[in-house]
């Protein structure tokens, strides 16, 4: 199973975000934190090789209490972080940034502001994503 976590900042754009992935068939009721902080605490505790759930994390880079690179780093120490795909979400243009992802485990795409139902059903097909969307 997939669940879907959202990490912003910016209650618009985790309204808009929310309403992107339940529409693109991503996750019906997405999580949402504001800050990152209780997003880490919140898989520290739900992360389980029992319970088989994955977590599409799709996360802000640009954060005042965390930023989105910061969060990654932390995301090494919960143990189970295997059961994490991070989409870095950003306003910024920084080449950097998108350097920067390519080169960390857990992300898997990288999408520039504003989130589109286009981008979301691209993500059905991203390994290690896809398996979750295959039709029996």
């Amino acid at each position: 199973m997939l669940r879907t976590i959202i990490i912003d900042d910016d209650p618009i754009v985790t309204f808009l975000q929310s309403k992107m992935v339940s529409k693109a068939g991503l996750d019906e009721d997405p999580t949402v934190f504001k800050d990152p902080h209780a997003g880490l605490d919140f898989l520290q505790e739900n992360l389980s090789p029992e319970d088989n759930i994955h977590y599409l994390i799709m996360l802000d880079i640009n954060m005042p209490s965390m930023d989105g690179w910061e969060f990654l780093e932390k995301l090494k120490e919960v143990p189970n972080n295997e059961f994490c795909h991070v989409v870095m979400v950003t306003s910024s243009i920084d080449r950097r940034d998108k350097r920067n992802a390519a080169n960390d485990e857990h992300v898997v795409d990288f999408i520039e502001k504003p989130v589109s139902a286009k981008h979301c059903s691209k993500l059905k097909g991203i390994s290690p994503l896809s398996r979750f969307f295959k039709e029996n």
